[in-house]
């Protein structure tokens, strides 16, 4: 019997593998290789779960934060809308990860607020475009790209702290993010150390960063 029902793809993209979900559900894994660019490795991965009316679902991507630059972003006089500190937030990025002359990155904020300095993430636009291009092709409709430690984040986001540092633990380095007098201060990615000890190196940046002691750390994710 032939079901209607829209379904809900979700692909995540690891360092070294992707991951397919529907309705939450694994259906599907498989390891990006050296002999498949990342656009095969993702068509394959969902090519044999489309179905006969694939414009009725929908395809979503999340990134792990491997894949992603995070940076803060301070405010600036003169800021008036929303879209002035997007750009603003665009041309740093541009600035701290150039690349080659024609490449772009696309930039958006994983927390901001009027007034105060951001926290950003941004990718290179080109694997947004591939990701696009393979819903399109695929005939799914694409609901976009969440980020890792945005989606790690998101609890927190309705009353985050004065003062705090993050962390997000990932399979070789880590994302360290402090807050600072109510705003983001600081936000930078470290590999993680040979001996696995999580705490002693969130330790450890606490004070590189010039936190105070009584700073409250927070690990987003299981370490």
């Amino acid at each position: 019997m032939l079901s209607l029902r829209p379904r809900k793809f979700l692909c995540e993209i690891y360092e070294h593998h992707l991951v397919l979900r529907c309705a939450g559900n694994r259906i599907g894994e498989c390891e990006i290789t050296d002999d498949a660019t990342l656009e095969e490795a993702v068509d394959g991965l969902i090519a044999p779960h489309i179905g006969r009316v694939p414009w009725r679902d929908t395809l979503g991507f999340w990134l792990e934060s491997s894949r992603v630059h995070h940076f803060t972003v301070p405010w600036q006089e003169g800021i008036t809308n929303p879209e002035d500190f997007r750009g603003y937030a665009a041309s740093l990025a541009i600035k701290q990860w150039p690349g080659e002359p024609e490449r772009s990155l696309k930039t958006d904020f994983i927390s901001v607020n009027y007034a105060s300095t951001a926290l950003a993430a941004t990718i290179d636009d080109r694997l947004w475009q591939i990701l696009l291009r393979i819903g399109q092709q695929r005939k799914l409709r694409v609901e976009g790209i969440a980020i890792e430690f945005q989606v790690q984040l998101h609890p927190w986001l309705r009353q985050l702290p004065q003062e705090a540092l993050f962390c997000l633990r990932g399979a070789h380095s880590s994302i360290y993010a402090a807050r600072q007098q109510g705003e983001w201060h600081q936000v930078w990615r470290l590999n993680n150390d040979s001996d696995g000890d999580a705490q002693r190196q969130l330790a450890l940046v606490a004070r590189l960063m010039g936190l105070d002691n009584n700073v409250p750390r927070h690990f987003l994710n299981a370490c």
